[in-house]
């Protein structure tokens, strides 16, 4: 069993520049990786607090507390022609449709693929463990992700999810 892969540091995306270029990105990746970090264990009215997107070249981490505006990311989340893969994507698309109004298509769910296969463990560690011996680092699913700045081993745990 391998440990956590060592990866390139991801694209922290806070400024409305980097969101462009982000964007531009997605436009021309047919297939993503979604996830996102909430704060839901320590606020009345949680929030998504950081957005993990992935293409198969690079990792971006965008930061909604830095930004006025996600509008930009609406759209290459309702194109049919990019395949958005999440894991558990119930809670992520519940939360991205709240704080920011985004509508989905092309929507791939490893964690109901799983059930559907008949796996006992849906978890993305399991799976992750199972099909590439991965061993993933958990440590900071309850992490309160409103607190700023994000500490370097955070990043690296949200920048693994996808």
């Amino acid at each position: 069993m391998s440990k956590t892969p060592s990866l390139p540091s991801p694209t922290y995306v806070d400024t409305p520049a980097k969101l462009e270029l982000l964007v531009a990105d997605l436009e021309s990746s047919p297939l993503i990786a979604v996830d996102t970090e909430a704060n839901s264990l320590y606020a009345y009215h949680e929030r998504v607090c950081l957005i993990q997107i992935s293409t198969r070249e690079r990792d971006y981490v965008v930061d909604p507390l830095a930004l006025d505006d996600l509008g930009p990311l609406a759209s290459p989340m309702a194109d049919r022609n990019i395949e958005k893969v999440f894991h558990a994507a119930e809670y992520d698309i519940m939360g991205l449709k709240r704080d920011f109004g985004f509508e989905f298509a092309g929507l791939f769910d490893t964690m109901l693929a799983a059930r559907i296969l008949g796996h006992k463990e849906v978890g993305l560690g399991s799976l992750l463990r199972q099909y590439f011996g991965v061993e993933v680092d958990k440590r900071h699913q309850r992490d309160d992700w409103g607190e700023r700045p994000i500490p370097h081993d955070r990043l690296v745990y949200a920048q693994m999810d996808t």
